[in-house]
């Protein structure tokens, strides 16, 4: 009987990931005290994703899963049932406190398109790390105390870079509600073409209303996820006469592999929109 082992070859701690932005966390906090696998496919879809057998199998031997939390994964339960007793998964957006969808109760699951939430998240994986393998401590503090002050150097580009744009122009419009915790945390104001997820489809007369306000407000762009096609809402963009530009809404790009990169992509992207 093979037995599976929390660490690796060269006694690295095995952690499996189920989104692309925590497992770039625990590697920048793990560095070489652990090993990484990531679960979610390449271009995979956030609101369609469920682990397969494959990579079930690809976890065997992890000490922890790392999961979003606050209902990203409807499949945790599931999956829970599906892993040995000894291998715990870890919710980190449940360190972040919750940012509602504007005038709802609804709670916007999208917490890692704010640094602020990621700085907060980072400190829940350094002590799961930390409780994992604590021989790592001191590792793991240096890596959580880099990565803290790489997000906080984002919030201040972030700040910096959107100096130029009025509080009157800080309209966020994307085509489904992911940028609340970030529009909290930077002064912006959050409309959503649809609803959490990029499948959601709203109903006629709310897309009617929702058009009425961006004509109302001469709204300079809406926003499109990178992995969405755009037609539908550079169609939408048309009719209110503004323009379209993508951002990275659920965390999922090839192209900007690092949180650094995507934050950074975004933030470019957002000051061409509204800029005028």
């Amino acid at each position: 009987m093979v037995l599976l082992c929390s660490f690796g070859a060269q006694g690295a701690l095995k952690v499996a990931s189920l989104h692309p932005l925590l497992s770039d966390m625990a590697r920048q906090i793990g560095g070489n005290q652990v090993e990484v696998v990531n679960l979610f496919p390449p271009n995979g879809e956030l609101h369609a994703f469920e682990p397969t057998a494959a990579d079930i199998a690809a976890a065997a031997g992890a000490e922890l899963v790392l999961a979003c939390g606050k209902g990203v994964e409807p499949y945790l339960e599931d999956l829970r049932d599906s892993l040995p007793s000894s291998t715990r998964i870890i919710e980190l957006g449940a360190a972040v406190p919750a940012a509602y969808l504007p005038g709802s109760s609804i709670a916007d699951p999208h917490w890692w398109n704010s640094p602020v939430a990621m700085k907060r998240a980072s400190r829940a994986l350094r002590a799961a790390l930390e409780a994992a393998a604590p021989a790592q401590k001191a590792d793991f503090a240096k890596g959580q105390r880099a990565y803290s002050a790489q997000m906080d150097s984002l919030v201040r580009e972030a700040k910096l870079a959107f100096a130029g744009i009025p509080q009157e122009q800080r309209i966020l419009v994307c085509s489904h509600a992911a940028m609340s915790h970030f529009c909290r945390d930077f002064g912006f104001s959050a409309l959503a073409v649809h609803g959490i997820a990029q499948e959601s489809e709203g109903d006629t007369a709310s897309l009617a209303r929702t058009l009425a306000e961006l004509r109302r407000q001469s709204v300079p762009c809406l926003f499109y996820g990178v992995n969405e096609p755009p037609k539908v809402l550079q169609t939408i963009a048309s009719q209110v006469g503004a323009k379209s530009l993508p951002l990275v809404l659920d965390g999922i790009n090839p192209a900007t592999p690092t949180y650094a990169e995507l934050f950074r992509f975004n933030i470019r992207n957002i000051v061409n929109g509204l800029s005028r």
